[in-house]
């Protein structure tokens, strides 16, 4: 048995995903995303990554099957953007180094520590540090990669019964997570993207930087319904969509997986609070009908800003009839926005009910896990590759 082990290195998250395969149980996939603002101490990048390795590799070693090896490792980021770094390169070479230090173990027992890159390849960790512009901000080639394979396969039970269809092999991948949206489009078992940098994908229209959590409302709109008109915002960091999903109960307290912008709480009553001082007030000045209100407007306006770029995108695509693949912890946001675009959609993770629920919240972590465990030989996991 091996266990293969998929990073995604964001600027505000780690996200791990563990897929142990080769047993007789059938494989066994474990994740974590853990909170870890990198600005803060990019410094504890490695440590931190060691730890949760640690924890996890022991969750996914427990039960029958006992210890296993190899352990091998495949990586991608997003955290080069972040503005602790003067610029990308030297984003991307802090990550690599942090890499080499926490998972160097892997180089000797499995092979080189392998780093993403945005065509879908996976290159040895020391060749990335040589093409850095291959590996900054790769994660969405790795869930699309994995989302346009399915698709490829979605006559088959995947999809039998759930009146999903399109046209052969074509689609979108809508991964929603805390920070930004991806909405790449899949054709004939391959991600089609039109952009690969981020620039490139925000002129597409497939990135959007708006997310479940961190998107400040005053970025989705200046203004919010306030009885019978209308109330202007405070564009400051009062507060943020997790707050807003927190109060129409669309999430609970553990999955708002952010430090709030007051420091406090994540409780209805704390998230209410600084909903409030959107528009300069307190929960009492408003009472919970407007408040609930301003919430409401907020999510249809993130929802119309997903929906927007998902009309982008397939305004180059006459007469496409896709099917979205939804994926993220916000996979309920992209799944609406699919639907107020004219789509039908379908979970990422219902495609492989086998690995458990919901591991589509850690999209980019889990395909690579599952992408390299076939990469090794399961060939079980995924339907085959149309090429």
């Amino acid at each position: 048995m091996a266990i293969d082990c998929g990073w995604d290195i964001g600027g505000v998250h780690l996200k791990v995903a563990c897929l142990r395969s080769g047993g007789a149980s059938g494989p066994r996939l474990v994740r974590r995303q853990e909170a870890f603002e990198i600005w803060r101490a990019p410094g504890r990048l490695a440590e931190r990554m060691s730890g949760l390795l640690r924890d996890l590799l022991a969750e996914a070693t427990a039960g029958p099957g006992g210890p296993t090896t190899p352990v091998r490792h495949a990586v991608t980021m997003t955290a080069e953007l972040s503005d602790v770094f003067p610029d990308r390169r030297a984003g991307v070479r802090a990550i690599l180094a942090a890499c080499a230090e926490a998972l160097g173990t892997a180089e000797d027992a499995a092979g080189p520590i392998l780093i993403l890159g945005t065509g879908g390849e996976l290159v040895p960790l020391a060749e990335a540090g040589e093409a850095l512009h291959r590996v900054a901000a790769a994660n969405w080639a790795a869930s699309a990669r994995l989302a346009a394979r399915l698709v490829a396969a979605s006559a088959g039970p995947a999809t039998a019964g759930a009146g999903l269809g399109g046209p052969a092999g074509q689609g979108l991948l809508i991964d929603v997570g805390s920070t930004t949206t991806d909405v790449i489009p899949l054709q004939d078992g391959r991600a089609d993207p039109e952009g690969r940098t981020d620039l490139e994908r925000l002129l597409s229209g497939e990135l959007i930087y708006t997310g479940l959590l961190r998107t400040p409302p005053s970025a989705l709109a200046d203004r919010v319904p306030f009885g019978d008109g209308w109330c202007r915002v405070a564009p400051e960091a009062f507060t943020n969509m997790g707050d807003v999903y927190i109060l129409l109960g669309r999430i609970g307290p553990g999955q708002y997986t952010v430090p709030a912008p007051d420091g406090r709480g994540h409780s209805r009553e704390e998230c209410a609070a600084r909903l409030a001082r959107l528009v300069c007030a307190e929960p009492r000045d408003l009472g919970s009908e407007r408040l609930g209100a301003i919430a409401a407007f907020l999510e249809d306006r993130q929802v119309e800003r997903i929906a927007d770029a998902i009309r982008q995108v397939l305004s180059r695509r006459p007469g496409a009839a896709p099917l979205a693949i939804v994926a993220g912890s916000g996979w309920f946001l992209g799944e609406t926005a699919a639907r107020r675009a004219g789509l039908k959609a379908a979970r990422l993770s219902g495609f492989l009910p086998a690995l458990g629920a919901d591991w589509d919240a850690v999209a980019p972590a889990a395909a690579l896990a599952i992408l390299q465990a076939e990469a090794h030989g399961e060939r079980d996991l995924i339907p085959p590759d149309p090429a």
